[in-house]
């Protein structure tokens, strides 16, 4: 789970769902934003 270490213990400031992609943006203090989506059936996340 050390991908998600950049968001441990940040407050959750936003949550766009749908996003512009379909998917769910969740949008952390610090300028920290994760996006979640699924592709070919499997969940995929990435942090912008």
């Amino acid at each position: 789970m050390e991908k998600f270490d950049p968001i441990k213990m940040i407050e959750l400031v936003k949550v766009e769902d749908p996003d512009s992609d379909g998917g769910l943006t969740l949008i952390f203090q610090e300028n920290k934003t994760l996006k979640i989506k699924v592709v070919d059936g499997k969940l995929v996340s990435e942090f912008i």
